[in-house]
């Protein structure tokens, strides 16, 4: 018997995919799931304008990594005209890339307690919602188009980053004291610990990256292993567990939404002076800038021709598809599927975005 499984977008920026399920009975037997990379609109749409409207096609690019999307461009063109952002930049830009980290990452963890019937999906959410208002608060009238090359569009006001500081503050014992009461619940133990299990070696394997990677004992971060732009001062702590399983995936996920946090507060306690932004002339030539997104590395390749942008490629870590969406479900009890799905927090908007993936090119 075939069952269609359609996700809609309850965990990270999903447009509606679907997998098809043969069930024999109540287990999965056999999977079938094509997503498919973007066809090139995207990348298209960096080449028709000038630089900044460039950066504001990367802004909406996706909803849960627009942050992540205008800093790779951002420093992609930056290699491209061999100038490095303010520091000042670069701290901000690191506080806005983890408070976008933490809010998607809460946000997947309140799908997985949906689709559990906990009641704690609500708080969750209540806790997404205020990372975005405080993401918000830095960003001001220029939303997610803030980041731009060479720095920053204008510098947030003193009194915004105040603001923010005090707020994450406020919020950091509200992440901790979930983390204390959620994590070692029996109840979710038995329904997460040994579901959906990827181990190590699969995991590398397929070549996955980010919190996916983490989950199944492999500790690649490009903001400790490659640190660019501010983490080259200030690095996270990695956040790394063994069980490969749903219950590993949600406390990474977890625990890097807290350590976010508070490399976010560490910043504002310790904001350079100075200016926000470098002026540059574009150059002729390639360059690539790899950032660490809520998902794992995201890539921007640029060509330029001296004038403008006349060729984009972007790259995303490997996340579910056929063949990882077949090793995580085949065998698996049916009414664990959706759970599995959204605890590999796959985004299909980045998917569309991309035009190939990291690895896998």
């Amino acid at each position: 018997m075939k069952y269609q499984l359609t996700l809609h977008p309850v965990a990270g920026a999903w447009h509606s995919e679907q997998i098809t399920l043969t069930i024999h009975g109540e287990q999965i037997i056999d999977v079938e799931y094509r997503p498919s990379l973007g066809d090139g609109t995207y990348a298209r749409q960096l080449t028709r304008g000038e630089i900044e409207s460039a950066t504001r096609a990367a802004a909406q690019a996706c909803p849960y990594c627009r942050i992540a999307h205008t800093l790779a461009l951002s420093l992609a063109i930056e290699h491209l005209a061999e100038i490095t952002a303010p520091l000042r930049a670069q701290a901000i830009r690191v506080v806005l890339a983890e408070l976008e980290r933490a809010a998607s990452h809460i946000n997947t963890l309140a799908a997985i307690a949906t689709a559990l019937g906990l009641s704690d999906a609500a708080r969750l959410s209540r806790l997404e919602t205020r990372i975005r208002s405080i993401l918000l608060t830095i960003l001001g009238r220029y939303d997610a188009g803030l980041i731009c090359p060479g720095g920053l569009v204008e510098a947030p006001t003193d009194a915004a980053l105040r603001e923010a500081d005090r707020e994450i503050n406020e919020l950091l014992p509200a992440m901790i004291s979930v983390a204390g009461q959620v994590i070692p619940r029996r109840s979710l133990l038995a329904r997460m610990v040994d579901i959906g299990v990827l181990n190590t070696a699969a995991a590398k394997q397929f070549g996955l990256a980010g919190p996916l990677a983490r989950a199944s004992g492999i500790s690649t971060d490009l903001r400790t292993d490659l640190p660019y732009s501010g983490y080259t001062i200030i690095t996270p702590t990695p956040v790394v567990e063994e069980g490969g399983d749903v219950h590993a995936r949600a406390v990474v996920m977890l625990l890097e939404a807290i350590e976010s946090l508070r490399l976010a507060a560490r910043w504002l306690h310790n904001l350079p002076v100075g200016v926000a932004r470098e002026d540059f002339q574009l150059r002729a030539g390639e360059a690539t800038a790899t950032v660490e997104a809520p998902r794992g590395p995201l890539r921007y390749t640029v060509r330029s021709d001296g004038q403008r942008l006349s060729e984009a490629q972007i790259g995303i870590a490997p996340q579910l598809d056929r063949l990882l969406a077949r090793s995580l479900l085949q065998r698996s009890a049916v009414d664990d599927a959706l759970l599995i799905a959204i605890s590999t927090d796959p985004c299909t908007a980045c998917w569309q975005a991309a035009t190939y993936l990291i690895g896998r090119a």
